[in-house]
């Protein structure tokens, strides 16, 4: 195992393995975070990377060792996603040199070996494939690719939010350019991409809906307050374009600030090729000059944003401080940087294939070569199931046996409920409930992700304690009816009133109309992907072969 700034991965897949072993689906609410009273982390942060993290568990991985794999996916994915944009817009070997140079980003390495930031490292490698499949739908007009927008945008939805907050914008602008390269043939594609768009959405709604929606509901401020506010993380240029370091000791609190770069070789590249789009213009292959164009623009704006003059940008728009850090826009720079990195080779197709190998071969090795040193974690940590192995660095014991309770408490403000205004000291004792006041016990109590039912003898009126935060929509129920309750002070735990005898009370979790919604529209859109994608991939082989048994 990598030690990195977030080691909750493999805690939270087990989380998610918990709520689908339960029937919690979609899953909203983790029972062991929160010091073990629970929050509903998926609800607000994305899920598929874990889902993902799941499944290879199932097959057989141990948690700890699916979340190593679900960095490889990451990488492996990023690498075909850009290969897949480029290779239309540069051939076979441009597309394998752009692919080398984003798997190789410095920032790509940083996500994976200093930020253990997973599920931008997915969101990062899908957004080339929605590049790739906008671009599709637009130059080929053909309507079998809006279902592919429509997928490529909610599996970026569902990896991270928030890398589509800031590609959103870059691949408007991609398909603005494309767009006019139609002229007036441009209006059906539009249509098609506006409703692939609204499509991937919906695929998206059991997440997004409530994202957006009830951000109220929990303390997400938290995450934009104090050291984490936007303010705080400006970089200069300097540092993008000059440092050059792998130094992740960070980590332990050697060093202040996060080593963000761009990389020598991906800018120094990145600015070699723009002279290739002027040669592609005037050689007539205009869509890989504009191609050339839109990488630069990416890149520049990716620039723009991570330094301190994009200041203003910031202070107005209020959604952008739950990016906390301006340098997230490195993975802009960086699939800018790598988008432009093989567009030498598309001015080479003529030439003889010796030459073309050349110049690929040499830019990959140069990618390889000064990328290497990226990839390296500062410590490799043991977790021996049977002894602890402290890991150099750690607290000795974070590691190992005790990796659960530590688990527990991690990132405990980021999705607090609302009703929570202080956390309590110790974990829920195993019977999962306590009388605050009045004459009871609690006889028996069992629990899963989403419920606790507790069999409570009272020889009076009493107030019984749930060792659950109090969220929307807790629902209370004695003897199969619903009773009021309301949120402890400080503790924000579910507390409700039990009546003398002996009662079954059981606490669910209920969905609100915003998650009501957010699941039939999820539902119903996906049961639309899965009708007509087959369909529409297989549909003109199908005709082809139809029409050849005719002849």
């Amino acid at each position: 195992m990598i030690l990195t700034g977030d080691n909750l991965h493999a805690m939270r897949a087990y989380e998610l393995g918990r709520c689908l072993d339960d029937g919690q689906i979609p899953c909203r609410w983790v029972p062991d975070l929160g010091n073990g009273y629970g929050y509903p982390l998926f609800n607000y942060y994305p899920p598929l990377p874990y889902y993902a993290g799941d499944l290879l568990h199932r097959v057989g991985f141990s948690y700890l060792r699916a979340v190593d794999a679900l960095y490889l996916l990451g990488l492996v994915g990023a690498g075909l996603s850009m290969f897949l944009l480029t290779r239309r817009l540069w051939g076979e070997l441009g597309g394998l040199v752009s692919a080398v140079a984003y798997v190789y980003a410095p920032y790509l390495a940083l996500d994976v070996y200093m930020r253990g930031a997973l599920v931008e490292l997915w969101g990062l490698a899908l957004a080339p494939a929605l590049l790739w499949a906008v671009h599709e739908l637009i130059t080929t007009g053909r309507t079998r690719y809006a279902p592919l927008v429509a997928l490529f945008l909610a599996l970026l939805l569902l990896s991270h939010n928030l890398v589509a907050v800031i590609v959103a914008p870059a691949v408007a602008l991609w398909a603005g350019a494309l767009l006019l390269g139609r002229g007036r043939e441009g209006w059906r594609p539009a249509l098609l991409g506006g409703a692939g768009a609204l499509w991937g959405f919906g695929l998206a709604a059991f997440f997004t809906l409530p994202v957006l929606a009830e951000g109220d509901l929990a303390q997400l401020d938290s995450l934009t307050r104090g050291p984490l506010h936007y303010s705080r993380h400006f970089v200069s240029v300097g540092d993008l374009f000059l440092l050059r370091t792998a130094d992740y000791s960070f980590l332990l609190g050697v060093r202040e600030g996060t080593p963000v770069q761009i990389g020598w070789f991906h800018w120094a590249l990145a600015g070699l090729s723009l002279p290739a789009g002027l040669l592609l213009f005037r050689s007539g292959q205009r869509r890989a000059a504009r191609a050339v164009a839109m990488f630069a623009v990416f890149f520049a704006i990716g620039v723009f944003m991570a330094l301190s003059r994009s200041r203003f940008v910031w202070d107005a728009f209020e959604a952008l401080r739950f990016l906390q850090f301006p340098w997230r826009y490195l993975g802009l720079v960086s699939l800018g940087a790598a988008g432009l990195a093989g567009a030498w080779l598309a001015l080479l197709r003529r030439r003889p294939l010796w030459a073309q190998l050349f110049v690929a071969g040499t830019l990959i090795g140069l990618f390889v070569g000064t990328g290497e040193m990226f990839f390296q974690p500062l410590y490799r940590c043991t977790v021996a199931p049977d002894r602890p192995i402290p890991c150099p660095g750690s607290d000795g014991e974070y590691f190992s046996a005790e990796y659960f309770p530590a688990q527990q408490q991690g990132s405990i403000q980021d999705y607090l409920p609302a009703a929570v205004d202080a956390i309590p000291e110790e974990p829920p004792r195993p019977v999962g409930a306590r009388v605050v006041s009045g004459s009871a016990r609690v006889l028996d109590a069992s629990a899963g992700s989403d419920w606790l039912r507790l069999r409570v003898e009272a020889t009076a009126a009493s107030e019984v304690e749930a060792a659950l935060f109090d969220y929307p929509n807790w629902r209370v129920r004695i003897d199969g009816q619903a009773v009021p309750h309301r949120a402890s002070t400080p503790h924000g735990l579910v507390t409700f009133a039990v009546p003398a005898g002996t009662h079954d009370v059981e606490i669910r979790l209920e969905d609100t109309a915003v998650r009501r919604a957010g699941n039939w529209l999820s539902l119903v859109s996906w049961s639309a992907l899965v009708l007509t994608l087959p369909a529409m991939l297989l549909g003109p082989r199908l005709r082809g072969w139809l029409r050849r048994q005719a002849a």
